[in-house]
């Protein structure tokens, strides 16, 4: 599926970003987010430290104070349901490790019961050594590709998906199986780690830089 829009614009800046010595990923040091605009709001960056703890934050707002618990620094496993767990691990470790682009569709619940489609893309970025250690992120609401409400930031838990393609960035794409999880039963929101993609302050006026 071609790669467009406001997910577009983040896939060609990812690939004017500066290489040193031919590397064939940018280093997260000459990221620079001003330049990404619009994009801001959607922007996520991970840094995997281990398998199993990718550590998250979100570099599109000013503003832990408009939350009600800190954005940066928690480990993604930790909304990553038990199904999905190994699935996960081994989508960070194809972006990082091929590496590769992850373009994804899926579906997300909202805690009213709703669901939307929402859109993904994933691109690898190195540590200053040149390690493959960061990913870059921006998710869009389907229904509203440039704009959404600040109330559907939400962590992704890829647990309904229904698209996946790789993007080769110049090395192909990772021959990858995933465990096909279980059925379970249609989770209930735990309001303890819920609050956190909450508001804590109302909703910024129409035309401010934090309406994403």
């Amino acid at each position: 599926m071609p790669v467009s829009g406001v997910l577009g614009r983040l896939l060609e800046y990812w690939h004017d970003l500066p290489r040193e010595n031919g590397a064939t990923i940018p280093t997260r040091t000459v990221l620079h987010p001003v330049e990404l605009h619009e994009l801001l709001p959607r922007i996520s960056l991970m840094k995997r430290l281990d398998r199993y703890d990718v550590r998250v934050s979100m570099i599109g707002t000013s503003a832990d104070a408009l939350w009600q618990a800190p954005m940066a620094g928690f480990n993604a496993f930790d909304l990553t349901s038990p199904a999905m767990r190994e699935n996960t691990a081994r989508l960070y470790e194809a972006i990082l490790d091929q590496p590769s682009g992850v373009q994804m569709t899926e579906t997300v619940r909202r805690r009213d019961g709703d669901s939307k489609e929402v859109e993904s893309l994933y691109l690898p970025l190195a540590a200053r050594d040149g390690t493959p250690t960061y990913i870059i992120g921006c998710t869009v609401d389907l229904q509203k590709p440039k704009y959404g409400g600040i109330n559907d930031r939400l962590m992704l838990d890829h647990q309904q998906v229904s698209s996946i393609e790789f993007i080769d960035l110049g090395r192909g794409k990772p021959t990858l199986l995933f465990e096909k999880p279980k059925p379970r039963p249609r989770p209930e929101p735990d309001a303890k780690w819920w609050g956190r993609f909450m508001p804590n302050k109302p909703r910024p006026s129409d035309n401010s830089w934090l309406d994403s």
